[in-house]
């Protein structure tokens, strides 16, 4: 479909849950005729199936929401086994993902202005120049995504769709004539303090020309009654600091520290501290004088706009599905102008 008018957006892949026929608010309003709903995020994949308009669910365009219908085929989030729980510990249930109940949807929108939404919420920070004249020039580049789970991937659908392989098609897509490869040496479950010890052998000895750092999400995680943080704030604080400044002293690498997404709220796990460990990576940035992708503050602008938790996290817990990785690359849109 072609959009002559510059304040028609397009949304494309945004995921969602839905509870019985409660209306769930999508993340723009004053949506255009012609949704497009599925269950998988590629149409062509296998056991895709298309949802239709007025028998599956409902849309009110003017105030951005959807709804199953009574006969939906649309699977009900309310027949989850954590729905309503609070406190679930994810490791009591077999299936404690939203992979079964989350659909896709693609529309286009009436947005209030030409500028793309989202940006204006990040605080300026700086830009990549160093990467930008080498991508100019041609040469042949290595990107190291360093990291937790989240960053090693988890939960896209496809590889390409994590946040860091949006961010290198986006740069190979601007900068066709450099070489751009992505070594990804992100481990799940990881927090700061493991991932400094082994910095020089996965990052530094690689000799990379952009790394992207990538912690938080499993620092902050509640480990019991006594430990609300695995790994404290002030120590998540000198860890990051330690990577960077080896890094900037051995490598002539770009870095990008990337904020966290937030976690579930009911889960058993999250502390709710999630806002001071992207504070200290965001003054670390300005400090140390590297990029940030301020993914936190975009999420919560999600959350603002009347998103659900459920209905970002895949895994219900705290990994981004396809929609959540799109908001990690929309993070990083502005260090490249």
């Amino acid at each position: 479909m072609t959009i002559d008018n510059p304040y028609i957006k397009r949304q494309l892949m945004e995921t969602i849950v839905l509870v019985e026929e409660k209306g769930q608010k999508l993340r723009y309003s004053g949506i255009q005729p012609g949704v497009y709903a599925r269950s998988h995020a590629v149409s062509t994949d296998k056991g895709n199936v298309v949802y239709v308009e007025g028998e599956d669910y409902v849309i009110d365009c003017k105030a951005g929401t959807i709804s199953r219908t009574r006969r939906s085929r649309i699977p009900d989030w309310g027949n989850h086994p954590v729905y309503g729980i609070k406190g679930f510990d994810h490791r009591d249930y077999p299936d404690y993902s939203n992979r079964d109940y989350m659909i896709y949807i693609d529309y286009d929108y009436e947005s209030e202005d030409e500028v793309n939404e989202g940006i204006s919420v990040l605080a300026p920070v700086n830009t990549l120049d160093r990467l930008i004249r080498k991508l100019e020039a041609g040469q042949p580049l290595r990107y190291i995504v360093f990291g937790d789970s989240i960053s090693a991937g988890g939960d896209a659908s496809r590889d390409e769709f994590a946040f860091y392989n949006l961010f290198a098609d986006d740069l190979r897509a601007r900068y066709p004539e450099a070489e751009l490869e992505v070594i990804n040496k992100a481990l799940g479950g990881e927090g700061s303090t493991t991932a400094l010890e082994r910095l020089e052998q996965d990052v530094i000895a690689l000799k990379p020309d952009l790394v992207s750092i990538g912690y938080g999400m499993n620092d902050q995680c509640t480990m019991g009654p006594d430990i609300r943080n695995g790994i404290p704030p002030g120590i998540f604080e000198e860890n990051i600091r330690k990577m960077v400044l080896q890094i900037q002293r051995k490598t002539d690498a770009e870095i990008v520290l990337v904020t966290p997404c937030i976690s579930n709220p009911l889960w058993k796990h999250s502390s709710g501290d999630l806002a001071i460990y992207a504070d200290i990576l965001l003054r670390l940035s300005r400090e140390l004088g590297t990029g940030v992708a301020d993914v936190h503050a975009l999420w919560m602008q999600e959350l603002q706009a009347g998103k659900s938790h459920e209905s970002m996290l895949l895994n219900n817990v705290n990994h981004p599905g396809d929609y959540g990785h799109t908001i990690y690359f929309k993070a990083f849109g502005h260090l490249i102008p």
